[in-house]
């Protein structure tokens, strides 16, 4: 076994300074469960989604939950802030090691355009090992609706993905069924995590390497403690989650050529879709 211990904060955001409300939270989670080994947190839940929030990395907003990290001794991604780099703001999630340093940071690869209309978008699939535990990879909320995110981070060999997310909206539902659906396909743990109400859908979702629902969250603020087995993961690849299919390995072997990752991706389909905005009044009729 390679066992390893993650909490999920599914926290509801209050309107006082959330970084005070979130170390408080990591403490008493950390009080309770001292046997936790990494915490994870929803995106956009210290600083909330105003542009005017934005601070630059390093910077004193990161430090505080170096701080817990290193006080705990613990992995931890406190979900996502709002990075202002070079006149552009990404939406930003850093991953702190136990002694409290920035090992990575990820940089939501898709915002949500035509809404997230503020945030630039990053072009680096995150990928990082905690040695002797295993590989793991980070995404942000709508990066998951893109396959080839999560399929990139499987190659670079991650066995976690680990995915903060603040979902607000009714398609809730097709969001878990893609949580489940990466896990299968990649063979990996999806830890997916979202704000509570009243501003978000809750519902955070832990799935494993067979698409197997290991814990499903309601909508109110919960604390979800797992301890999961890299080795199921391994096994998995390997043999197949129950002995059955094995798609890492028939992705691998396959002499298949996609024609949408060609050079010029173009596609007179897509393109007669139109520009990416906002959908008008009486859209569809």
């Amino acid at each position: 076994m390679t066992p390893f211990a993650i909490a999920g904060l599914q926290l509801a955001r209050p309107r006082e300074d959330s970084v005070n409300h979130m170390i408080r939270e990591i403490d008493a989670v950390m009080q309770r469960f001292p046997w936790l080994e990494m915490i994870v947190a929803p995106e956009l839940g210290a600083c909330g989604s105003d542009p005017a929030s934005a601070e630059a990395m390093p910077g004193p907003r990161e430090k505080r939950f170096c701080d817990a990290a290193s006080r705990h001794g613990i992995w931890l991604l406190p979900g996502s802030f709002l990075e202002s780099n070079g006149g552009a703001i990404f939406n930003t999630t850093p991953v702190i090691s136990p002694d409290g340093q920035v090992v990575t940071r990820h940089r939501k690869l898709f915002p949500w355009h035509p809404y997230e209309t503020s945030v630039a978008a990053g072009n680096q699939h995150t990928v990082f090992e905690i040695p002797g535990i295993g590989k793991f990879g980070v995404s942000i909320c709508y990066d998951m609706w893109f396959p080839e995110t999560i399929r990139s981070l499987a190659w670079q060999g991650a066995e976690v993905i680990l995915h903060p997310t603040l979902t607000t909206t009714l398609d809730r539902d097709v969001e878990l069924a893609m949580v489940r659906a990466h896990a299968a396909q990649n063979q990996c743990y999806f830890i997916d995590i979202n704000l509570a109400g009243p501003v978000g859908m809750g519902e955070s979702l832990i799935a494993g390497p067979g698409g197997e629902v290991i814990y499903h969250a309601g909508k109110a603020r919960e604390i979800i403690p797992v301890k999961i087995d890299l080795d199921q993961v391994r096994d998995a690849r390997r043999n197949g989650w129950q002995n059955l299919g094995q798609p890492l390995k028939s992705f691998r072997d396959s002499e298949l050529q996609y024609p949408q990752y060609g050079e010029t991706r173009e596609s007179a389909a897509l393109d007669a879709l139109g520009d990416l905005r906002m959908a008008p009044k009486g859209a569809g009729r």
